[in-house]
């Protein structure tokens, strides 16, 4: 009789056996890459910082390559050229499975981010224009940010000289209030125990489940099968908190709505949705409702953890760097005579500052693999197959460390984007901070007006010293369950130049 051990052996290899000439069917021009274990693929040899491992790869094996991580077979592109073309053709528009983090679970997905195909279509070219046009009420989209720039200098003015170790925090609430005065028309106090509280946990609770390895994130599966095991759960509830949290607003905004005027982003959303009587779309009834939350959801994340970071490591570089911080506070006096705030209107005639933000992004590159696409059929690229569904990564942190393409990339050097006479600001094509293509980042332009006031007004006022007493971490990063890299602890020191 055959033993249990045995069968589940021959099940076990009958499985590999099969996935074996199944995959390599799919895969008959496949990219180069690294070798992989039948099912589980390259997923124990991938460190926690995935772009690492993929940088690695990129020398050895060339600037396209497969690597499959667990289930989820993948395409890593590490040349700008490529990945401007690959993420220009509409059948690399999808969006890999992320379920798991959306907001209303049902039988569609809901947002921007999750999405693809129509619903996604819908949202992005509506969000993208509310954005871009923005105008609601008294304020403009600056005065809503510059709100936020002169409470936070204030706080800054109370903890002057003394060691401080949250700047994150206090950006990342900061930005929040920014972002949320926007789509809802509410602020937040800069010490809310309850928004601090729930994003610390959230935080806390992604951080957790990402040390046990990223299998849950490349093998979704395991949620439904493991849930409590793999860290399903714990992901479900931090994302849930999230959606109880949003829905409040978009509750009040429904009881309070007037089609008169349009008080904020929420309201012209539910206008859009009281007036949609197409079924299918993304704005019909509860499911547009759904698509508001989430919305906001989207908006929340991607425009204040990716500011709050990208402006924590500019005051980390800065705090040790002070030759440029000098240079920096120099075009910020001769443009306003230390007499004004800065403004955008100012930004054209600060080439410097463009720079310095520009090799802030490069040096940080906060998400190193950008957020990943998929093949929406099979694809012929570069003489290579893709296989529809098929993952694609764009290895940003390796374009913007190229030295094919920067030279001397592991330098911090704002000058590689000013002209010889340093008179004008020169845009790379190779930096793309906010991806490209047809997914490009629909907050970028809020994200830029963000960092440049924040940075601005906040060195015009003070000078930032690195305290040497505090946390020597240099300038590694640390893994997040977001995709974001962001400076390990450090403290800085706030010296007011205006008082």
């Amino acid at each position: 009789m055959i033993s249990a051990l045995w069968l589940a052996t021959l099940s076990i290899f009958a499985l590999c056996l099969w996935y074996i000439l199944v995959e390599r069917n799919k895969w008959k021009n496949s990219p180069p890459g690294p070798f992989r274990i039948p099912i589980l693929g390259n997923i124990f040899q991938v460190e926690l910082l995935a772009h690492l491992s993929f940088c690695k790869w990129a020398d050895k094996y060339g600037p396209i390559i497969r690597v499959d991580l667990a289930t989820t077979k993948t395409v890593v592109v590490s040349d700008y050229k490529m990945v401007k073309e690959l993420f220009n053709d509409p059948a690399s528009s999808g969006r890999m499975d992320f379920s798991m983090f959306d907001f209303v679970l049902s039988d569609r997905l809901h947002g921007i981010v999750n999405t693809e195909g129509q619903d996604w279509e819908e949202l992005r070219r509506f969000t993208l224009r509310q954005l871009r046009d923005f105008g609601f009420g008294r304020n403009t989209m600056e005065e809503s940010i510059m709100l936020e720039v002169t409470e936070l200098i204030e706080w800054l003015k109370e903890v002057e000289n003394k060691p401080v170790e949250n700047v994150k925090e206090k950006l990342t609430f900061a930005v929040i209030n920014s972002v949320w005065s926007i789509c809802t028309g509410e602020r937040y106090k800069h010490n809310d125990a309850a928004i601090l509280e729930m994003t610390e946990r959230a935080l806390k609770t992604f951080d957790s489940v990402m040390e046990r390895g990223p299998l849950l994130l490349f093998a979704p599966i395991l949620g439904k099968l493991f849930p409590v095991l793999s860290g399903y759960t714990l992901v479900r509830e931090a994302v849930d908190g999230f959606a109880d949290y949003f829905r409040k607003p978009v509750n009040q905004h429904l009881k309070t709505f007037s089609p008169d005027f349009d008080r904020d982003f929420a309201d012209v959303f539910i206008k859009e949705i009281k007036k949609t009587t197409n079924t299918e779309s993304a704005f019909y009834g509860k499911f547009g409702e759904d698509n508001l939350l989430a919305t906001l959801g989207d908006l929340y994340f991607a425009g204040t953890d990716t500011t709050s970071t990208t402006l924590s490591w500019m005051i980390l570089y800065l705090s040790k760097m002070p030759e440029i911080q000098k240079k920096f506070q120099d075009e910020i006096e001769s443009i306003t005579g230390n007499t004004k705030p800065v403004s955008i209107s100012d930004r054209a005639n600060m080439p410097f500052t463009e720079a310095l933000i520009a090799e802030t992004l490069r040096f940080s590159s906060i998400t190193p693999s950008g957020v990943q696409h998929k093949a929406l059929r099979d694809i012929t690229f570069r003489g290579y197959t893709i296989p529809k569904n098929t993952v694609i990564t764009s290895n940003l942190y390796y374009i913007h460390h190229d030295p094919k393409v920067w030279g001397d990339p592991e330098n911090f050097r704002p000058e590689r984007f000013l002209s010889p006479d340093g008179k004008v600001f020169k845009k790379h094509e190779a930096l793309m901070p906010f991806s490209t293509g047809r997914r490009q980042c629909i907050g970028e332009s809020l994200a830029r007006d963000s960092l440049f006031l924040f940075a601005t007004n906040v060195f015009q006022r003070f000078w930032v010293k690195f305290d040497e007493n505090g946390p020597q971490n240099g300038f590694d990063s640390k893994a997040s369950f977001t995709f974001i890299i962001t400076p390990k602890p450090y403290s800085v020191i706030f010296k007011d130049r205006l008082a």
